[in-house]
């Protein structure tokens, strides 16, 4: 059974995600109490001496707020995370899978990635940074058996959609084809469908139900 390795995968969307996958595949979810990806040393420690075939990046931090005022602080929070973590744990994880001759590299990114609202410009930068670094990735690694993609998620039941509120949350609704938000188990089929096709290799794939038609 193939071993999946969730980093930040135990939030409200991760510990739901963590269910459903492990109905088909050995799950293990970590999060930042366990490993902090904006520290090198550790990660590379971790993923040394843990075995995994798919990793799933879901780690995220987000701080809205205006450009203009997002501090040095804010600002290096949210990169070190969304960025440089994901980099960390590509950096660290890749010779153990090209020695396998198999890996799946599957990053959760976000619909603002190429679609960006007032207030997320940091966040929305560093998706969409990663989304372009997957493309790149899968030229590197795709001949030692290695897919790598990217998930452009549209706003789903638990994780981030947790802290919008109501009247705002009806808004975003109104703005999905499908008038609802999108439930962890879409999530998770998607996944599975990367995980199987060997073909889906170097994409952003969208999720979003229809959102104002991307």
């Amino acid at each position: 059974m193939k071993k999946i390795l969730l980093v930040g995968g135990t939030g409200g969307l991760g510990n739901q995600l963590t269910e459903h996958l492990s109905l088909d595949y050995t799950c293990f979810s970590v999060g930042s109490k366990i490993l902090d990806v904006t520290n090198e040393e550790q990660v590379k420690e971790f993923l040394d001496k843990n075995d995994y075939d798919i990793i799933i990046y879901l780690s995220v931090k987000n701080i809205d707020g205006l450009i203009h005022k997002q501090t040095k602080e804010t600002a290096e929070s949210q990169l070190n995370v969304n960025l440089f973590g994901f980099l960390n744990v590509l950096r660290h994880s890749t010779n153990k899978l090209r020695e396998k001759g198999y890996g799946r590299i599957i990053y959760i990114s976000s619909v603002l990635s190429k679609k960006p609202i007032r207030g997320t410009g940091l966040y929305s930068a560093s998706k969409a940074f990663c989304d372009n670094l997957i493309k790149t990735y899968s030229l590197e690694n795709s001949k030692y058996g290695i897919t790598s993609n990217s998930i452009q998620l549209g706003y789903f039941e638990g994780g981030l959609t947790d802290k919008v509120p109501v009247d705002i949350l009806q808004n975003v609704k109104n703005s999905i084809s499908l008038k609802r938000l999108g439930k962890v188990e879409e999530m998770s089929n998607l996944i599975k469908t990367i995980i199987d096709t060997e073909y889906i290799n170097g994409t952003n794939i969208s999720i979003t139900g229809g959102y104002e038609n991307e």
